[in-house]
């Protein structure tokens, strides 16, 4: 029961990661040409409007064979991988996520009137929310940067505002669960105020990571600022400034500061790789955000576990 459960459960994700997948390829590429957001996705080459069941991720390309419905032209190969890979993010998020369910789903019921597991449920999907838009917005932003070194400003601007809120929503959602699971005791009401500061003492525990996300934003763009005041330009890029504190948000302290360090490490590597196989010269620029996508899903996917191995081998 449990393993079909699991089976559903990264399906449930890996389908939800496709659809975005393909919502993405389309942000990406009117991005790029400075086309609005808004309107029915067409064939870009006859410009017919597409039909819902030409827009069907992954399964749509496989029954055209790859080539549009009206006019024949093939269809890029793109479209596919990215809905392919985004699906299998999201699918892998929703599986790590599952493990750390925080009460079994066999015994979960769907109730009208709070309780302690509503709570746990509606932290655990927002969470998972919030996780996925990191991902979605992620993807998009090293597609753009990959192709023209570009980061647009209507994608990375509301998504850190976006961000900031979903954490700050999330927070919101665990103090009140706290609140809830200690009223519902003789014990637990006597350790809220007036009579104990101990509710107060943990809102600023729960409070300490979206505190820190906020400052994590701050630090991480404003290195990456002064980075372009000293290399006058050319060290890093404005639109790095914004992925960069985007990141910092989202990841939080130190998972943030890890997924920097990543991306230095493997652009660095990558660099000097290119360089000796001839395919760059030095003083050559290369797009920086592909590598804090990278650093980023590695931290978002195994932080904790790597600040947990860094932490014990430094002792």
């Amino acid at each position: 029961m449990l393993i079909n459960t699991v089976v559903w459960f990264i399906l449930v994700g890996f389908i939800i990661g496709t659809i975005l997948g393909s919502f993405l390829k389309v942000l990406a590429d009117r991005s790029l040409n400075n086309k609005s957001f808004r309107g029915r996705s067409y064939c870009t080459r006859c410009k017919h409007t597409l039909a819902w069941y030409d827009l069907l991720p992954v399964v749509s390309f496989l029954i055209l064979k790859g080539r549009c419905r009206y006019c024949k032209d093939k269809i890029s190969v793109e479209y596919l991988t990215i809905e392919v890979v985004m699906g299998i993010l999201v699918g892998f998020l929703f599986w790590q996520s599952f493990k750390n369910f925080p009460f079994p789903i066999s015994d979960f019921q769907f109730q009208l009137a709070l309780s302690v597991q509503n709570f746990q449920f509606l932290v655990f999907g927002l969470e998972l929310i919030f996780k996925t838009f990191f991902i979605t917005v992620l993807t998009v932003l090293f597609l753009t940067d990959l192709k023209k070194m570009f980061i647009p400003d209507r994608v990375i601007l509301p998504s850190i505002i976006i961000g900031v809120v979903l954490n700050l929503i999330i927070t919101i959602t665990k103090i009140g669960f706290l609140h809830y699971a200690l009223s519902q005791s003789a014990i637990g009401r006597l350790l809220l105020p007036p009579k104990s500061d101990y509710f107060q003492r943990h809102v600023l525990m729960i409070a300490e990571p979206f505190l820190l996300s906020l400052l994590m934003g701050i630090l991480i763009g404003g290195f990456f600022l002064s980075l372009i005041i000293v290399t006058r330009g050319k060290g890093m890029g404005g639109g790095d400034v914004k992925l960069g504190a985007f990141i910092g948000v989202m990841l939080g302290f130190p998972q943030a500061l890890f997924a920097m360090v990543l991306s230095f490490l493997t652009g660095a590597v990558l660099s000097v790789g290119l360089v000796l196989v001839g395919k760059k010269s030095f003083g050559q620029t290369i797009p920086f955000g592909p590598f804090l996508v990278l650093g980023s899903l590695i931290m978002l996917f195994w932080g904790q576990e790597i600040v947990e191995w860094y932490l014990h081998i430094g002792r």
